[in-house]
């Protein structure tokens, strides 16, 4: 009798382990193949694959590599599922690259055939083929749309998609002092960031956007932490893909000279514009993180009267190693929240402005500054069309060389001074040619009481007064633009380091603080458009309650008019393609 229990026992132990088996895992056997000149069939051996469970963000992705064979097996439930290739196969001057969608049934082994015919194929011209291409000009296009712009308020960077959840990895000072952070896919398409970690020792940050917004975006292979041999070695070729705004991405590329523990040491250069970007190997796999860091900043440009300051930074590359830790806080951060919204941000606009107009208000004996300026408590606000700012620029070189034509002109001689020489290179004023009205809230100046009362002390007992201890009355946070109560998004958000020499009884001394530069489109300043405009602007001393300013009705015409030309050039263009 206990025999024949025990049996029983056995028996449904062993169905009950089968059914298990049948309904947990199945066979699934993948094999990647191409096919060469002579349409000879090559297998693909090493070659690293990502499996991904359709709508199932909380299925665990599968990473496996083909065998020597070019074949690579594992066991998945049933299901839909995703392969994708974790990097382009470069062969014969052609890019390959896979995403494959297949199902696994209960109790059915399955074969998933990857090759020629269901990849994504991307071949070279027959110029190219003739050329030296550099290993990274040949993945440049497969792996470029995985690096990003990251706008923060004190300027832009790069960044890089490092996980399918929409991580960002970026420099920490890319972002700092902002107080809305944007991501850039490319000239069409930006989203709102939320920050989940920051290294600001290492000078990391990890951001998440929601990737459907662009669905072309890719995440890029981190180098393996404890991978058979090292991410990156001397000598090696190595390459950056940096995204500056209002450019293309750019392709920068050079030798790995040193390899130190937690830094990687190139002959690359850099700019601002690179900072945050990922450092390639040669085979693409992100080995390292790019940073370039100002040192000090001016708006001198800007405001018409502040100190120009050093600009000029440091630049190295730190080790993806030194940025696993945080990648993975941010991971767990991630999880704790929902996506990010995939609300898109405005962009800039198309086309440049008329360099005609510039010239001709720059010849206007009275120009109209008031016009572009009005004062609120604490702040002067300006609204800066292009013809604004380069009359700022320009103005006291262009009377200088005015006045030394009459000079010469009132002896007989000729003067040959073109004082809108540099408006013929007017792409190294690209930004300031872009038609926008930027928007400048400067903090204004004035005496501590302290130093009045000490000043006034002294006048009654010396008979002389001390100098007065110049401070800014507030720092800026933030502002905005108000349409009849609704507020106008801005196209660009930013923040400018400004400096003063201020004198006070002690000595003379700079003075440092913030100013708002913030972009919008100029159709908002049409006649009608908005029957009450204002100006908030917040203070950090009181970031909830703002200083109002309404914007005069001479203002918004004076900027109208400023934009006329450019109009005319866009009304005219559509013409012509229609």
């Amino acid at each position: 009798m206990l025999r024949t229990q025990f049996v029983l026992l056995c028996a449904l132990v062993a169905a009950f382990a089968v059914g298990v088996c049948a309904q947990s895992s199945e066979n699934v056997v993948f094999r990647v193949t191409v096919v060469d000149d002579e349409l000879n069939l090559k297998t693909v051996p090493k070659f690293p694959l990502v499996i991904r469970k359709a709508g199932d963000p909380g299925f665990s992705e599968i990473k496996i590599s083909t065998s020597p064979l070019g074949d690579a097996s594992v066991s998945l439930p049933p299901g839909s599922f995703t392969v994708i290739s974790d990097r382009p196969l470069e062969f014969k001057g052609r890019s390959f690259t896979w995403e494959y969608l297949f199902s696994v049934e209960r109790g059915k082994s399955i074969l998933v055939d990857l090759s020629s015919d269901n990849a994504r194929v991307e071949g070279r011209t027959a110029a190219a083929a003739r050329r030296d291409i550099s290993r990274g000009g040949e993945l440049f296009k497969s792996l470029r749309d995985g690096v990003v712009t990251v706008q923060g308020e004190l300027g832009p960077g790069t960044g890089f998609i490092v996980d399918r959840t929409g991580l960002v990895l970026t420099n920490q000072h890319v972002i700092d002092q902002s107080n809305e952070i944007r991501v850039r896919f490319d000239k069409y398409t930006a989203v709102r960031a939320r920050v989940l970690a920051v290294d600001e020792e290492r000078d990391l940050a990890v951001l998440q956007i929601n990737l459907s917004a662009f669905p072309k975006s890719r995440v890029l292979t981190l180098a393996a932490k404890n991978a058979p041999e090292p991410p990156v070695i001397e000598g090696e070729h190595v390459f950056t893909i940096g995204s500056p705004l209002y450019q293309e991405k750019i392709l920068s590329s050079g030798i790995a000279s040193k390899i130190e523990q937690r830094a990687i040491i190139t002959d690359i250069t850099f700019n601002s514009g690179n900072s945050g970007a990922p450092l390639f190997n040669s085979i693409g796999q992100v080995v390292g993180i790019s940073t370039f860091k100002i040192k000090d900043k001016s708006a001198a440009g800007f405001a018409g009267n502040e100190q120009t300051g050093e600009d000029s930074g440091l630049s190295g590359i730190v080790t993806m190693e030194e940025a696993m830790d945080l990648i993975d806080k941010a991971k767990a951060v991630a999880a704790t929240k929902g996506t990010p919204s995939a609300e898109l941000m405005p962009n800039m606009p198309d086309g440049i402005f008329p360099v005609e107009t510039i010239k001709a208000a720059l010849t206007t004996k009275n120009f109209p500054l008031k016009q572009y300026v009005s004062d609120v408590k604490n702040y002067q606000i300006k609204f800066m069309t292009p013809v604004y700012k380069f009359y700022v620029m320009e103005k006291d070189r262009i009377e200088s060389l005015n006045n030394r034509r009459k000079r010469n002109q009132e002896k007989g001689m000729t003067d040959t001074a073109d004082p809108f020489k540099d408006l013929r290179y007017w792409s190294e004023y690209a930004g300031e040619l872009r038609p926008v009205v930027q928007i400048l809230a400067l903090p204004e100046t004035g005496a501590s009481g302290a130093s009045m009362a000490l000043s006034i002390l002294a006048q009654g007992t010396v008979g002389f007064s001390t100098p007065l201890d110049q401070k800014y009355k507030a720092d800026f946070y933030q502002m905005k633009l108000m349409c009849d109560g609704k507020e106008i998004v801005p196209l660009i958000r930013n923040k400018t380091e400004i400096v003063r020499e201020l004198q006070n009884y002690y000595k003379d001394r700079k003075r440092y603080t913030y100013a708002g530069v913030y972009s919008y489109p100029y159709e908002p300043f049409a006649p009608g458009r908005c029957r009450q405009m204002q100006v908030q602007v917040f203070s950090e001393e009181d970031i909830e309650t703002p200083i109002v300013s309404d914007v005069p009705e001479m203002t918004k015409s004076r900027i109208w008019a400023d934009f006329k030309d450019f109009r005319t050039q866009i009304a005219v263009a559509g013409g012509a393609r229609n």
